[in-house]
């Protein structure tokens, strides 16, 4: 393994994360076309070298990955059980924002443990599977999408909320995961905004919708 520790890796805007679950042809095909640097969290990086993807870092507690794995690319060895490689690896990639592949799908508590995750730091983290792109919603969202757009709130703990130009909109809503969610909602308009005025809640979209997304969110404002 590389002899010097790195502690950090830095982008000047985008990046890419590979995770070890589910990477589809699509989601590498979406890697290999952005043209953002390309990170692995542990064992992300053996379907990323299998895909002939070239890596510019590895982070974990590289439990998975061996020393032939990693002796070409640099690697950020962090060891510990209390956090996951996904945890460790928002941590120490330094980007505008993550496009995160690879973490969902398979089991259902690494899922949910990614769900978690992005909540975890304050740079926009995408999770992106065949379906559907996920973030946390930032305190004011302002997007231009085609109306009937699925555009769904889902609460991570009770969340109050406003918003306007959705088919079901947030006023007045106490909203929780165990109460009321905003799941298969969609735009009614083409300028929809949501306000997140207390609690954590993720966002999800229609994945095609992904560049119109970026292209608008209030990266200032996470």
């Amino acid at each position: 393994m590389k002899k010097t520790q790195i502690k950090s890796f830095s982008t000047g805007g985008g990046a890419n994360l590979v995770g070890g679950g589910d990477l589809t042809e699509s989601a590498l095909n979406a890697i290999r076309q952005n043209d953002l640097p390309i990170f692995c969290a542990d064992a992300g990086l053996l379907a990323a070298q299998s895909a002939g993807l070239t890596v510019q870092g590895v982070i974990g507690d590289m439990d998975t990955v061996g020393k032939a794995d990693v002796d070409s690319v640099h690697m950020a060895f962090i060891p510990g059980q209390d956090t996951t490689d996904f945890d460790k690896s928002l941590a120490l990639i330094d980007a505008r924002y993550i496009l995160c592949f690879g973490f969902l799908g398979g089991r259902m508590d690494h899922s949910l443990a990614s769900f978690s995750s992005i909540t975890k730091v304050d740079k926009p983290a995408f999770l992106i599977d065949e379906v559907d792109v996920c973030a946390v919603c930032p305190p004011h969202l302002a997007l231009n999408l085609p109306i009937g757009t699925r555009f769904s709130i889902y609460p991570l703990v009770p969340t109050t909320a406003r918003s306007t130009g959705l088919a079901y909109n947030l006023d007045d809503v106490a909203l929780s995961p165990i109460g009321m969610v905003s799941t298969s909602n969609t735009t009614a308009t083409t300028h929809v905004q949501v306000w997140i005025d207390s609690g954590v809640a993720l966002v999800i979209f229609p994945r095609g919708e992904l560049q119109t997304i970026l292209d608008q969110w209030p990266f200032s404002n996470t």
